[in-house]
């Protein structure tokens, strides 16, 4: 297995994705759709504006939040890979 020099680890952003685990990243985004969809489940909100914009406007970005954290968590050791390759060779 191939070694980055010290160089790598000597710059800013050292093409490594932070190693978080991936029920951190996402414990705020799906607490709160659990939070809104138990609310719209009681059915007590009558109003059909509120419950379009507690649907459409917060619950499907918090999907789409978490669809793209757990995308870009399954996807972080390869995207290190890749960046490798795309870096001068002098550099590696």
């Amino acid at each position: 297995m191939k070694t980055m020099p010290s160089l790598l680890n000597d710059l800013p952003l050292a093409l490594t994705l932070p190693d978080y685990n991936l029920w951190e990243m996402l414990a705020i985004p799906l607490g709160a759709l659990v939070m809104v969809a138990a609310v719209l489940w009681t059915g007590r909100i009558r109003q059909r504006l509120l419950v379009n914009v507690l649907a459409l406007g917060i619950m499907m970005p918090l999907v789409h939040l978490c669809m793209i954290t757990a995308g870009a968590h399954l996807l972080s050791q390869r995207l290190q890979l890749v960046l490798l390759d795309v870096m001068p060779t002098w550099l590696t």
